[in-house]
């Protein structure tokens, strides 16, 4: 039956689509985790992204699955992959699979990929057109095996950069890589310790290059993940949970409801030659607006998306006032509307002041990643504050550039 299954597998992902259109649909996610139990667990999660995902019309052509696939590389983990995935309720028949390993957790039990190997039907790197169109596939090694298999990744990876140029000209190449190239969408940077520098000395020769990625859970509605530098990147988003950036807010890096955010990504090239990127929130089947267009020529000279400052910032609703309400003894909650952004908010800075001096401070994510379940006011507590007078509370509102809203405030009685 196990060969039986592989043998499928390995038919359908060899491409062939029963899509009528000439130009290439896929679908990208990553970080299924399956052994995971977080939330609805891997199972219920995946299965529920997928059939989301491949509803939509047309029918995609293949679906690239960016690493991380399972929880800790263990034989059973890659069992329930494969069952999912081989299931024409989830994956309809004549959609190709890809899938890729993901060195923190693929590699995890053995230290490499003999398991990924032994189980998952593909090589480590693939090289495949479709529908007269380029892709390639890559695998990272682990931190034992790693300069081995990563070794092979960047030759193969620049062998086959340079043949699809040659044999592709004024077309997107589509690359598909677990960890986002170092300082490029969000999630990559040194700062939150997610991106990887093997790859960039290729990618960097190619501005043609769109290269999707996983691995931060770092949700793909905050308008940093897609970035334009010398080659285009763009963060899938995970169907796992979300995560956030480090040191950004009081909360940590799982922000409030981070169990309930599953994500990926629709991709269509169009007749013009641009690129077009959906933005899905597969837990709600929710598009999240805009879409995003890497436009033709391929050349580096409309790259729409380099060098963003994320202006205009923020503003709260015309009047609006943080409310406050006194608890017992020393502590109080205050309240306030969301402010609204040209993309996204990304967090508050709300703070109590006394006579304009700071004397507590709270950070707090808008929840912009829960799309149309993100609450429409937001509340902080404090407690401990010393008592005082002419104080007041002033909210304002960042967005994912760092710019800050004209502020909101409030005064606040003397009853502390």
């Amino acid at each position: 039956m196990k060969s039986i299954l592989l043998f499928c597998l390995a038919a359908v992902m060899a491409g062939c689509s029963s899509k009528p259109q000439e130009l290439p649909r896929f679908v990208v996610v990553s970080d299924t985790h399956f052994g995971s139990e977080h939330g609805d667990g891997a199972t219920v999660k995946v299965t529920r992204s997928l059939k989301n995902l491949l509803s939509k019309e047309p029918l995609a052509d293949a679906v690239f699955v960016v690493g991380d696939l399972t929880e800790r590389g263990k034989p059973e983990e890659y069992d329930q992959l494969l069952s999912v995935f081989s299931d024409t309720a989830c994956v309809p028949k004549g959609v190709a699979v890809y899938f890729m390993g993901g060195l923190f957790h693929d590699a995890v039990t053995s230290g490499n990929y003999d398991i990924y190997r032994a189980k998952v039907p593909q090589p480590l790197n693939q090289y495949v057109e479709i529908k007269g169109y380029p892709f390639i596939t890559l695998t990272e090694g682990g931190h034992d095996a790693g300069a081995e298999v990563n070794v092979e990744a960047r030759r193969f990876l620049s062998e086959k950069m340079a043949d699809a140029a040659l044999h592709y000209p004024g077309k997107p190449i589509f690359v598909f890589v677990h960890i986002p190239p170092l300082n490029t969408c969000y999630g990559s940077t040194e700062r939150d310790s997610w991106g990887n520098d093997v790859f960039l000395s290729v990618l960097n020769r190619y501005p043609q290059a769109i290269v999707f990625s996983g691995h931060s859970h770092f949700p793909l509605g905050d308008p940093r993940s897609i970035h334009q530098g010398t080659f285009t990147t763009v963060n899938d988003g995970s169907l796992k949970y979300a995560e956030v950036e480090h040191g950004v807010v009081n909360i940590g890096y799982k922000p409030e409801n981070y169990i309930n955010v599953t994500e990926g990504v629709i991709v269509d090239v169009a007749e013009n030659g641009d690129v077009e990127i959906e933005r899905w929130d597969t837990r709600r089947n929710e598009e999240i607006r805009p879409k995003w267009i890497v436009r033709a020529p391929h050349d580096g000279s409309r790259f729409t998306y380099k060098n963003r400052d994320g202006l205009p910032a923020p503003l709260f609703p015309s009047g609006a006032k943080p409310g406050v309400s006194h608890l017992a003894g020393d502590s109080l909650v205050v309240t306030f509307p969301q402010a609204t952004d040209n993309e996204v908010v990304h967090h508050y800075l709300v703070e109590i002041t006394e006579k304009e001096r700071v004397i507590a401070s709270f950070s707090k994510f808008s929840q912009f990643y829960l799309n149309s379940d993100m609450p429409e006011e937001l509340s902080v507590g404090f407690s401990g504050l010393p008592a005082g007078k002419e104080r007041a509370v002033r909210v304002t509102a960042i967005d994912s550039y760092d710019n800050p809203s004209p502020p909101i405030t409030a005064r606040i009685d003397d009853r502390l």
